[in-house]
């Protein structure tokens, strides 16, 4: 089962590639991201996130937790590179350019 999921994502992503493809050589331009762009909480049901989540939703009046979720996401991204390039030798070009 698992082998056979993997191929049909790998055919509906190629699929929607070829669409993609098709509709720029018609005119048409596609709109639609692919990357993700919030992660939900592992533990749904959480009663201090739950809480913490509406106590921001209130104070910045956010329209939906999603909004808290994609910020949370874009935040944890930043960290990780800042991690990945704190890592690398301060002498290193990636660092230089990227970093600090």
């Amino acid at each position: 089962f698992g082998s056979s999921h993997l191929a049909l994502g790998d055919f509906r992503a190629a699929r929607r590639c070829e669409r993609a493809a098709a509709q720029a050589a018609m005119g048409k331009k596609s709109y639609q991201n692919y990357g993700k762009s919030f992660r939900k909480p592992k533990r749904p049901f959480e009663k201090e996130r739950l809480d913490s989540e509406m106590k921001i939703i209130g104070e910045y009046g956010l329209k939906n937790k999603r909004e808290v979720w994609r910020v949370n996401y874009a935040l944890a991204k930043i960290r990780t590179a800042a991690r990945t390039l704190l890592t690398l030798d301060e002498k290193s070009e990636q660092r230089m350019f990227q970093g600090d």
